[in-house]
């Protein structure tokens, strides 16, 4: 038994959810016809591979499921935010029965200590978004180095101020909490210490002083 459950939607651009109390298998209900690769892709397969070791990338994928077939597109769900590998991935092969035969073997199947679940998806099944992205490879975009160059780059006057006068709001509430609770309590915060709004005037650069 495929354990196929058809009540979870099939969500688009290739994001589905899955059953909780069985996340192995996907649904099949049905999508619209314009939505899927069903007019493009007619006579390919698609398999659904789960349970994959975090080791197996696409190099790895690639090459142990090529034994079946010609594999045309192969796309490995990721992390947007961490570019790691989300443990399952959709192949495309060129004949449809080579895929019915590469989920029927290959479920079940012992890949480096994980339990490979596998499953035919029809082409009407199948999102059009579903490999979209495949034939490039993966950037990892470094989220942490961009908030340090964010956190770290010189402001200027304004955003300076608006730092500030965030920071006292900010004060002034915990001031007030303080007080709603009953504490007599006085301390010179940042209030004491925050820098003054420059009173100097900037000219332009290219602006000239007239003379009398």
């Amino acid at each position: 038994s495929s354990g196929i459950n058809a009540e979870w939607p099939l969500r688009p651009g290739g994001k589905r959810k899955l059953n909780t109390q069985n996340p192995d298998v996907i649904s099949l209900e049905a999508v619209s016809n314009d939505q899927t690769l069903d007019k493009d892709y007619k006579g390919m397969g698609v398999v659904y591979v789960g349970h994959i070791p975090q080791h197996f990338q696409e190099k790895e994928m690639r090459q142990f499921f090529e034994q079946f077939g010609d594999i045309l597109k192969l796309r490995i769900s990721r992390s947007k935010k961490t570019a790691n590998s989300k443990g399952y991935a959709f192949i495309l092969y060129e004949n449809e029965e080579v895929a019915k035969i590469v989920a029927n073997t290959m479920n079940d199947y012992i890949l480096c200590g994980r339990l490979l679940k596998c499953q035919y998806i029809p082409m009407s099944r199948v999102h059009k978004d579903t490999f979209k992205g495949a034939s490039r490879p993966f950037k990892k975009i470094d989220w942490q180095g961009r908030a340090k160059a964010e956190r770290n780059k010189v402001k200027t006057s304004e955003e300076q101020q608006k730092s500030v006068k965030r920071l006292l709001k900010k004060e002034q509430d915990r001031r007030r909490k303080i007080a709603a609770l009953g504490i007599d309590y006085e301390f010179p915060g940042y209030a004491a210490v925050a820098p003054k709004p420059s009173k100097k005037t900037e000219f332009p650069d290219d602006e000239e002083m007239e003379v009398a």
